[in-house]
């Protein structure tokens, strides 16, 4: 005769933790029980049976932990990148553009920085299609266009320098080393450039006290460029200038101060 099977035979591995020490601990209280003959040793070894069922119930948990599926990447191709379109430029504004380059070129000829050669070039690199014949007299035009407005500047500076050359050396340096670091490139003043600060000085003050006035008015220019204009500034930033650039004229500070509210616009 067979006997029948009571426990199958993977019965404990198929019990999950808590009641494997479930089993452990009934077993356990059994056993004190025996022992001591005192029942509540019974309680007390299930307690504690199922105190370690849950405690390595929780260490598997952590590490079988599935590891994280990475999110899916598609492959992402860029679009295509468009080229523009050039524009097709009227006869009007091509004869603008042939005029705006001459009066380019022509003020860096003017002021040395490079030959008549280049300067053609330059117009037919920048503005094609017109016969070689028409660049010359577009700038020889530009040229007749800026001796007249050197005459103009020469005559805007002579009266500059008069102006400064009746301040003191402080100021009459400022004035001239502000104008040479901001104004003297522009288009107006047709290519003549800086103004020599020694020429225009140099008869009333030394070489130590101009060279002194250009590091003031330098340190006054740069931290000019720190203001910036605020609508309820009540004049703090002018007077911070006054107090650590002192002997400077108001307008000469407002002038620094107007430097920097330009660039921190």
């Amino acid at each position: 005769m067979t006997r029948r099977r009571i426990f199958k035979e993977d019965a404990w591995s198929s019990l999950e933790p808590l009641q494997k020490g479930l089993v452990l601990g009934v077993g356990i209280g059994v056993v004190l029980w025996a022992f001591t003959g005192t029942l509540s040793w019974l309680a007390v070894g299930v307690f504690v049976g199922v105190g370690i069922g849950h405690h390595v119930g929780r260490r598997r948990a952590r590490t079988q932990r599935p590891t994280p599926t990475p999110p899916l990447r598609l492959p992402t191709t860029p679009p295509p990148r468009r080229t523009p379109t050039p524009k097709v430029l009227t006869e009007q504004e091509r004869e603008s553009r042939l005029h705006s380059s001459a009066h380019f070129q022509g003020l860096r000829l003017v002021a040395g920085k490079q030959d008549r050669v280049s300067s053609l070039a330059q117009m037919q690199k920048t503005i094609g299609g017109f016969p070689s014949e028409r660049y010359e007299a577009e700038l020889d035009a530009a040229l007749t266009g800026i001796e007249q407005e050197q005459v103009r500047a020469r005559a805007r500076r002579a009266e500059f320098v008069a102006e400064a050359r009746a301040m003191d050396a402080l100021n009459a340096v400022f004035s001239i080393y502000y104008f040479n670091s901001r104004h003297s490139t522009h288009p107006q003043e047709a290519g003549l450039g800086s103004i020599k600060l020694y020429e225009a000085l140099g008869d009333l003050y030394t070489e130590e006290q101009i060279e002194a006035a250009k590091a003031r008015s330098s340190a006054l220019i740069e931290e000019g460029w720190t203001c910036a204009y605020y609508p309820d500034d009540n004049g703090r930033q002018i007077q911070q200038l006054r107090e650590h650039h002192p002997g400077f004229t108001d307008t000469h500070l407002h002038k620094a101060a107007d430097w920097g509210y330009f660039m921190n616009r």
